[in-house]
């Protein structure tokens, strides 16, 4: 895998810097992963550091600008690295994907990006985090590749979408009914699940945001999330399709669940029976009381602060 033409790099602000005295890591780098130019970006203090690899949500949104909340607070412990997946973000900008959206196209591309990075920064493993769809691939490559991987944490994270989206969707109806919303009543009332079309995820993700966020979708939102999930609503549910407690029964290294009860996009529950029926060596629950789904982004100090103490564990 060769980074891109020099052109790129000063196109995107290329930057590295490495103090001999720090071993500073600051780089933006355009790799061939899948067939195509993806993009990442790695920040450190000290290159002797571990890698975290961070799997954004989605699929289809970028969280680099968002990230920095926590990425701050993590670069003196870690080699923090951000991918944009393909057709999202940087990657977005290099040019279009060449072949089909399909979750075993987003598999291999996490399997290149993951032995790319071993290989760039000399290391044998490292430690990732999934959030959300993020925590989707992250926990299928834990499953596939645990000798890679210092541990695991699922963020929020996807692990049997259909089961969600019904329990999910029992909670706001009682909560529609309890408020006596008429318009949460009537929405609500049109979804089935396992989700059929676009309105259905988008009536759900709608009273979810309203009832626990506190958050008001406007005619602009529809439109906005009718353009995004049109692309997207194949492969999300594609995945959604997937129970973990079936295809990830055992997973070979430390696994960590960042979850917290206020999550009704990734329900929390699911993840709860997860983590109870899960094998594993090593395996923990942290409880976030301050969050709902995006525990990153919400309680970045806190999410960072856990990060740390896993990899101090692991010494």
């Amino acid at each position: 895998m060769k980074p891109i033409s020099l052109a790129w790099i000063v196109l995107f602000a290329f930057a590295t810097t490495t103090l001999l005295a720090q071993n500073k890591v600051e780089t933006r780098e355009a790799i061939q992963i899948g067939g195509i130019f993806q993009g990442i970006e790695a920040m450190s203090k000290d290159d002797s550091k571990p890698l975290l690899l961070f799997l954004h949500g989605g699929p289809g949104v970028s969280f680099r600008a968002d990230s920095r909340k926590f990425i701050k607070r993590l670069v003196k412990d870690f080699i923090v690295i951000q991918w944009d997946q393909r057709e999202t973000g940087m990657t977005a900008k290099l040019g279009p994907s060449n072949d089909s959206l399909t979750l075993e196209l987003f598999h291999s591309d996490t399997e290149e990006v993951v032995g790319y990075l071993l290989k760039r920064f000399s290391k044998e493993k490292l430690y990732l985090a999934g959030f959300s769809w993020g925590g989707f691939l992250g926990l299928h490559f834990a499953k596939e590749h645990p000798e890679l991987l210092h541990a695991y944490v699922s963020v929020s994270g996807m692990i049997d979408g259909h089961e969600s989206e019904r329990l999910t969707l029992t909670v706001l109806k009682k909560k529609a009914k309890e408020e006596k919303h008429k318009q949460a009543l009537k929405e609500l009332s049109t979804i089935k699940s396992p989700f059929r079309s676009w309105e259905d995820l988008y009536y759900q993700r709608k009273w979810t945001a309203y009832f626990f966020d506190k958050k008001i979708y406007t005619e602009l939102t529809k439109i906005l999330s009718r353009r995004y999930l049109e692309k997207w609503m194949s492969i999300a549910q594609a995945a959604a399709k997937v129970n973990c407690l079936e295809t990830a029964p055992e997973i070979k290294c430390p696994i960590y669940f960042f979850i917290s009860q206020n999550d009704f996009v990734c329900n929390y529950r699911v993840a709860e029976r997860y983590h109870s029926k899960l094998k594993a060596d090593k395996k923990q629950i942290v409880w976030f009381d301050r969050s709902t789904h995006a525990i990153p982004f919400q309680e970045p100090k806190r999410f960072s602060a856990e990060l740390i103490k896993i990899a101090q564990q692991q010494k």
